[in-house]
């Protein structure tokens, strides 16, 4: 979580006991959430707070306390910058590539055009958020006065039936226990009142949650406390939750001997991934086209002209790997082979002794890809929240690989090793911001899967970050989810997959058109309805019937 959403949500218990005038409750409602108004108001009144202490002959500076320069320090920070939207202008353009200075500058004018544009849809995006995560925070089932409030337990499943109808909220649990989990973790075990079983939930591993003590009606007496489910127990009985709270703080040590509930949160407004996106597209106008970005190829090949990368057309599907190919887009219907060419092609990169970075927008694809390779010889490390990623990938995770050495040597000097010796990196877009990457050597090739999936500013993420880039995925299934329709229609829903696939009369595209999973009775209507009747089927599949699967018995 970055500062911003912690800030904020350290900021509202405050904000929140101080009444609002009256006809403007929705605009301070709004401001308690806008990071950058919290700060500047917080700023101010820290420093007064500490020039009134310094008068008092409390301390000889105040600029000097210890809370001022952290403040400070929060100030400089990159992340800051990036959420405040402090844009530093490009350097001049001396010459990008053989170009000429006119045609550099035509293209930094679209990159211009185009950050400016997607920091503003990102920003509307953000404000969306912002109100429907206080929505969800708020969404607490409270008592009328006929509720029977001597009966708490009985109020929470009778108000919270929609909730629970939803799956998406357990309730009467107890924490049992704590311990440390994977890269040091703080978890805390809860099981239902009276060993009974979980209810049916639609909570998995990943999944941000707010936990909250029940008061004596039965509603959520303390404030919320984030974190991510960690996992179920096997006996159906149990949920572990990966907290941020630590020991020592009050409402976390409250939580035992107390009836809790989990509850899913939804739209929760996750400030770092605003902030990394924000700061992928500062990088993208400062950087761009500078001789230092060693996606420069990249980058001139999305914001420039036709002839500049004509030259790609000649290149067949084999060549992917083996030519300095500046960036190769590929759209593919579902069961063609997607995941498989991207696993060849990873290997074969590998084998050129080439470094590869991974990403995807989602955990869940992540950890797919980390599966695919874990049996093809390479060494790979998968960095991301430990509490977000598959038990059955861990043992690949940087936290799982650092903890094995943290006995010998100090984390950073683990981190350092581990990364520099890996030939894979995984992340997801948003993981790939993560410092312990952004350190590391330029990869020589960067993979984005399910981008089709992905908002363009994310995958600037990792793109920034290699020499040739490819993206994969089916632009004619899952969209980028947009909670804003100023937004959406603003274009921040159509993906860097579904707009390269389109640039320079297509000559960035390969398509894969034979799918290898259905019956041709079920792909024949896919091709016709999505795919413009260019999908065939296999004749390993063509007459395929589930009764022919050995894994089925008649």
């Amino acid at each position: 979580m970055g500062p911003g959403l912690s800030f904020v949500i350290q900021a509202q218990p405050y904000l929140n006991a101080i009444p609002m005038p009256l006809g403007h409750e929705a605009i301070c409602l709004k401001a308690c959430t806008h990071y950058p108004t919290l700060f500047d108001h917080f700023q101010r009144e820290l420093r007064d707070v500490l020039q009134d202490h310094q008068r008092k002959s409390q301390f000889q500076d105040w600029r000097e306390t210890q809370s001022w320069q952290l403040l400070k320090e929060l100030a400089n920070s990159a992340q800051h910058r990036a959420i405040a939207r402090k844009v530093s202008q490009p350097k001049p353009l001396k010459g990008v590539l053989g170009m000429e200075l006119d045609k550099a500058k035509a293209i930094q004018s679209r990159i211009d055009e185009f950050t400016k544009r997607m920091s503003e849809l990102l920003q509307i995006e953000r404000d969306s958020e912002l109100e429907f995560t206080q929505e969800e925070l708020n969404a607490v089932p409270t008592p009328d006065e006929s509720s029977d409030s001597s009966k708490p337990i009985e109020f929470l499943v009778s108000h919270g039936q929609a909730q629970q109808e939803l799956c998406d909220t357990i309730c009467n649990l107890n924490a049992v226990s704590t311990f440390i989990g994977l890269g040091g973790m703080h978890l805390v075990l809860f099981k239902v009142e009276g060993n009974h079983r979980l209810p049916p939930t639609t909570l998995s591993p990943g999944d941000m949650v707010c936990v909250r003590i029940c008061d004596s009606r039965g509603a959520g007496a303390t404030s919320c406390m984030q974190g991510f489910v960690d996992s179920l127990g096997k006996d159906g009985c149990s949920i572990s939750v990966a907290l941020e709270s630590r020991h020592g703080d009050p409402t976390f040590s409250k939580l035992f001997g107390k009836s809790v509930r989990i509850d899913r949160i939804h739209g929760l407004a996750d400030a770092l991934t605003y902030e990394r996106n924000c700061e992928a597209l500062m990088l993208l106008q400062k950087n761009g086209l500078q001789k230092k970005n060693p996606s420069i190829a990249v980058v001139a090949t999305l914001f420039g002209d036709k002839e500049d990368v004509a030259w790609l057309e000649e290149n067949d599907l084999v060549d992917w790997a083996e030519v300095e190919t500046a960036h190769t887009d590929n759209p593919r219907p579902p069961g063609t082979g997607k995941t498989v060419l991207l696993k060849e092609l990873i290997a074969l990169a590998v084998q050129q002794g080439e470094r590869v970075l991974v990403t995807a927008p989602t955990n869940a694809a992540v950890d797919n890809m980390v599966e695919k390779l874990s049996n093809i010889g390479v060494n790979i490390v998968r960095v991301g929240n430990p509490a977000r990623i598959s038990s059955a990938v861990a043992s690949k995770s940087l936290a799982s690989k650092q903890l094995g050495k943290a006995l010998k040597k100090k984390e950073k000097e683990t981190v350092k090793e581990v990364l520099s010796s890996a030939q894979v990196v995984l992340a997801t877009n948003t993981g790939a911001a993560d410092p312990v990457i952004r350190r590391l050597d330029a990869f020589d090739l960067v993979i984005i899967d399910e981008a089709g999936q992905a908002i363009e500013p994310s995958c600037w993420i990792p793109i920034l970050q290699g020499k040739r880039c490819i993206i994969a995925g089916d632009q004619c299934q899952l969209a980028p989810v947009i909670l804003s329709r100023k937004a959406l229609e603003g274009g921040l829903g159509v993906s860097l997959l579904e707009r390269a696939a389109t640039l320079h009369e297509e000559v960035l595209a390969t398509k894969l058109t034979t799918q290898y999973r259905m019956n041709d009775a079920i792909a024949s209507w896919a091709s016709k309805e999505m795919y413009g009747g260019s999908l065939k089927s296999s004749s390993s599949v063509f007459s395929h019937l589930l009764v022919d699967s050995p894994f089925v018995k008649v």
